[in-house]
């Protein structure tokens, strides 16, 4: 696994984690922000309490994204993948497998009054990204 991190092709990482941000933006800011209010329990303060500021709220989930693609690269270079279609298996398998239960279960716990409706809205967003982060990761020339 160590020769396999050696290998990666950091520029892609980059890349990957940047397409990740992009849609994460489009996806939270442009298409579901009404529901993601929602899902989270804050459809009822003020506009003004619902506004999020705060370094942490863009840099943290970039940060996440980084992580999420560098494993994602580890992953395609330890298993030899250099297809689309094997790249965007592992993409599935991913996030099926572990980013979105891992969205519904930081949402099982008191502090989301709507744990299901969440992971519901959330989990789709990290399986499409995870796939177009694999698919950046496979065709990004090295």
């Amino acid at each position: 696994m160590l020769a396999a991190f050696a290998e990666i092709h950091w520029i892609a990482v980059l890349a990957a984690t940047l397409a990740f941000t992009i849609l994460g933006a489009i996806y939270f800011m442009a298409l579901v922000p009404k529901q993601y209010l929602y899902v989270t329990g804050r459809e009822k303060l003020s506009k003004e309490e619902q506004k999020v500021s705060g370094a942490i709220f863009v840099v943290g989930p970039m940060l996440c994204s980084l992580v999420i693609a560098i494993a994602d690269a580890l992953l395609i270079r330890a298993l030899g993948i250099t297809s689309l279609a094997d790249a965007l298996v592992l993409g599935l398998v991913v996030g099926m497998g572990f980013l979105g239960p891992m969205t519904f279960t930081i949402a099982i716990n008191p502090l989301f009054p709507r744990p299901l409706q969440y992971g519901l809205l959330n989990a789709p967003y990290f399986l499409v990204a995870n796939l177009v982060a694999c698919a950046v990761l496979v065709l990004l020339p090295a």
